[in-house]
């Protein structure tokens, strides 16, 4: 597994959509404020951070399936169960990764619609 951050998440994510990759960089070049986000000295993190956040999370989550898998097929562990959680939490943090993606970039193109 190789390490997902903002700056190569383009690269996975775009598939299918060209666009995809650039309204990425631009989102996190820009560090868009979260909702509610003030100035007033709040600890609150921008969107980029927050999407940073997440998708470190989900790239633990995955080395994490990885290191149980390969620990049951060497034998180092007969643990079926946590493996399989492991996995099983692997692969639903990256499917809602992927719809948060989806649903950003829904929006962001609605916006881009709008006439001024």
């Amino acid at each position: 597994m190789s390490n997902l951050t903002i700056e190569n998440l383009t690269g996975v994510l775009s598939v299918g959509d060209a666009g995809n990759a650039n309204v990425l960089r631009e989102m996190a070049k820009n560090g868009m404020e979260a909702p509610g986000a003030s100035a007033a000295g709040d600890t609150t993190k921008t969107f980029s951070q927050m999407m940073g956040d997440a998708i470190d999370k989900v790239n633990v989550y995955q080395h994490q399936a990885d290191t149980a898998i390969n620990s049951l097929v060497a034998g180092r562990t007969k643990n079926i169960h946590e493996t399989m959680l492991a996995v099983e939490r692997a692969d639903t943090s990256l499917k809602l990764m992927m719809q948060v993606r989806n649903k950003v970039l829904d929006a962001y193109r609605e916006i881009m619609r709008m006439q001024v």
